[in-house]
């Protein structure tokens, strides 16, 4: 393998890594959002408006990237007019809206700002809700729409949806009626699931360390010739495990550790028994790749490397928590949320493992696996530090921007 060759795939690697964390944009021309987040006893909502259509409603004029004071009266002037066209209600009574915060949606073209409502009235939360919405439909001409989403409800299995509008509103429908179905526990329980094996397949930091760990579980390692060189970087000498029965035992014993220690520390600050600052959790899981990385290359902890699963484990539960945290807001659906969200985690995992385990235990018999583990843990090692720097120092590398500016992504 040449330079260049690795080269190509480390930008590769970083490529891969980006296009995990892009959002795909479901906001269109001559449109505006509503979005509905039902949870037990309560529930959220959100406006979001363009700019540009902000500007010829009201007049008022905002940089790309602006977010605006809340407190201003050009802010408390927008607040007014959207608690003014947008009604909510049921048999219960009037849910009044309560303006909370104002943030901000950045797109290529053009920003949306978000604003933030909280609703009254909403123990329990009814089955049907009246709903009158006219924002900037009159104002912008009949080409415009404000589609209203239910973003979320625990109960129906709807965990993030951004889409799928539930109600579209123009000038000649100004009150409809949404339709919040009972659902149940089941569904919301295998919504759960299939959010935890969502989030296992775009976590590439989780899906590295796993393949980092996978790695040598194919080969054995022989301390006695230690002096090997690959592109000038010292490793161990070993050689290809001989038993596939062996190498799967290898395997589950890794998985078994990493599963017990990550759903451990999910549980525990699902539970709100632990909580740790999401900027050290994230720095660490970066760590976590750099070290079994590098343990790869150089076994240091001579046969102890279960440690490094269990102690980097502990926290990447810990950054598993933080999804689960958006996805529930605890009551009675929270141990049902925990396990079916824990149970997705593994499936995924489990999915993972059945891909990469029996390629890496075929390329084992190759001679040139000794360039595949060193090169693809020295990768790993790149990719981790670049995260680690963005991560604990919080410093922009800005290679993101590049790759979009670039159209890569």
């Amino acid at each position: 393998m040449k330079i260049t060759n690795f080269n190509r795939a480390c930008f590769l690697f970083f490529s891969l890594f980006f296009l995990s964390l892009l959002q795909a944009a479901a906001h269109k021309p001559n449109q505006n959002y509503i979005y509905l987040s039902i949870y037990e006893g309560e529930m959220d909502c959100r406006v979001e408006l363009k700019k540009t259509d902000i500007e010829k409603v009201f007049g008022y004029s905002y940089a790309l990237g602006e977010v605006p004071d809340e407190n201003s009266p050009e802010v408390q002037a927008m607040v007014a007019y959207i608690l003014d066209q947008l009604k909510f209600s049921s048999k219960l009574g009037e849910h009044a809206l309560t303006f909370e915060n104002i943030d901000i949606l950045n797109l290529k073209d053009d920003d949306f700002l978000l604003f933030n409502f909280g609703m009254s009235n909403m123990d329990p939360v009814p089955s049907e809700l009246e709903i009158y919405n006219q924002i900037f439909v009159k104002e912008l001409g009949n080409n415009h729409e404000s589609l209203l989403h239910i973003e979320r409800n625990w109960k129906t299995g709807v965990l993030a949806n951004e889409s799928l509008p539930s109600l579209i509103y123009g000038t000649s429908n100004p009150t409809q009626t949404l339709n919040i179905e009972e659902g149940s526990v089941f569904t919301g329980f295998m919504a759960m699931v299939k959010s935890g094996i969502y989030h296992i397949w775009i976590g590439l930091d989780h899906i590295l360390f796993l393949i980092a760990l996978l790695i040598p579980s194919v080969v054995v390692y022989n301390s006695s010739n230690p002096k090997k060189r690959w592109l000038g970087i010292k490793y161990t000498d070993f050689e290809p495990e001989p038993s596939f029965k062996a190498a799967f035992l290898s395997v589950v014993k890794i998985i078994t550790i990493f599963t017990l220690a990550h759903s451990v520390t999910l549980s525990l600050a699902a539970l709100e028994v632990i909580n740790l600052p999401s900027r050290l959790v994230e720095s660490i899981i970066a760590i976590s790749i750099a070290m079994a990385a590098f343990h790869n290359i150089v076994p240091f902890l001579n046969k102890r490397e279960w440690l490094i699963i269990l102690i980097f484990g502990l926290f990447h539960g810990f950054g598993f928590a933080s999804v689960l945290a958006e996805q529930s807001r605890g009551g009675e659906y929270l141990v049902y949320s925990l396990v079916g969200f824990n149970l997705g985690v593994e499936i995924g995992q489990l999915a993972i493992i059945i891909v990469a385990f029996p390629v890496l235990f075929l390329l084992s018999r190759l001679k040139a696996y000794n360039i595949i583990l060193v090169g693809f843990s020295i990768l790993l090692i790149l990719i981790s530090t670049y995260w680690i720097i963005e991560r604990a120092f919080g410093y922009d590398l800005t290679l993101h921007t590049w790759l979009l500016e670039k159209g890569i992504l």
